[in-house]
């Protein structure tokens, strides 16, 4: 496999900076590397300067979701996507996330930055409504996901899932300017048909036996724009079933936030663990002009599958 890999890197560095397809319309805001528009952050300031209460409706959704060109798979979604929708909240916030199923079965919605009775967090059955509505006090990057009993493993397994921002008060920890972005890995269990389409296995699942592993549910991610000596924040939520050790080929990391929250801070380390079911705050500056690559150091061997997202800085 390492004499594999070392004959694919050049390839692979090779196609990211060319740059395949685009993710569709965007956001106004959004970048020229065509940030998915429901990964769009508003950022601390805007978010916690914009009220105490803020509502998010959100659709649950089976439907087939493109990885690439030539690779679909079959989803079950947040609004649509995967991952879904981020959801970005302020130390303080009451927050109400009004759930539609438009599915064929019950779902469910359980954040990790709630604090409540697990029974609020579904089940919400095909054509219902659901309103969970709590309090957010801990600052940090939360996965959510599905919650459906016995089957929540399968149904996050499906790519229902995305992250939730609880950004601190900037009165207390205020964020230096940097370039932001979501990272959310995931996976998928199964391998495409002829007309490449993955119709997940359970079988894969029931072992955790990821075919593919992806970022932000694509594997052809069009390279990242910087300028040298700009500083990058990343806010990362691992919803595959293994620890993501999060690396920047040609970098270090100047500081890692466990669980997203400033208070659990790590300085100068080559690469950070995140645990499955769990966030991060990665912060990293690229010192010269030149390619850097994201990577899971833990899973190189699917670095050539298209498991990466590049930077190219000038």
């Amino acid at each position: 496999m390492k004499d594999t890999l070392a004959a694919a890197m050049p390839l692979v560095v090779a196609a990211v900076l060319v740059g395949p397809v685009s993710l569709g319309q965007t956001k106004a805001s959004a970048s020229a590397e065509d940030t998915p528009p429901q990964l769009v952050l508003n950022g601390q300031r805007p978010t916690c300067a914009s009220g105490p209460h803020k509502t998010f409706n959100i659709e649950m959704k089976e439907v087939h979701v493109q990885l690439s060109d030539d690779i679909e798979t079959v989803a079950w979604t947040f609004n649509g996507t995967v991952p879904g929708p981020v959801i970005e909240t302020c130390v303080g916030d009451t927050v109400t996330l009004m759930l539609t199923n438009h599915g064929s079965m019950a779902h469910g919605l359980d954040t990790h930055a709630f604090q409540m009775d697990a029974k609020k967090f579904g089940p919400v059955a095909p054509g219902a409504t659901l309103k969970i509505e709590g309090t957010v006090q801990t600052p940090g990057v939360f996965m959510y996901h599905c919650a459906a009993g016995e089957m929540t493993d399968q149904h996050i397994k499906m790519s229902m899932s995305g992250a939730m921002i609880v950004y601190p008060r900037p009165a207390d920890v205020a964020f230096a300017p940097a370039k932001e972005l979501v990272v959310v890995q995931g996976a998928a269990y199964g391998e495409p048909n002829e007309k490449g389409l993955i119709e997940p296995d359970s079988r894969k699942m029931d072992v955790n036996a990821a075919s593919l592993y992806f970022f932000n549910g694509r594997l052809d991610h069009r390279p990242i724009s910087l300028k040298a000596g700009q500083h990058v924040r990343l806010y990362v939520v691992n919803t595959s079933p293994s620890v993501s050790s999060i690396h920047v080929i040609g970098t270090l990391l100047d500081q890692a936030h466990a669980s997203g929250n400033p208070r659990n801070t790590v300085y100068g380390v080559q690469t950070f663990g995140v645990e499955d079911g769990n966030g991060a705050i990665i912060e990293f500056t690229v010192p010269e002009a030149g390619t850097y690559l994201l990577v899971d150091h833990d899973h190189l061997n699917y670095l050539p599958t298209g498991f990466v997202i590049p930077f190219a800085a000038q």
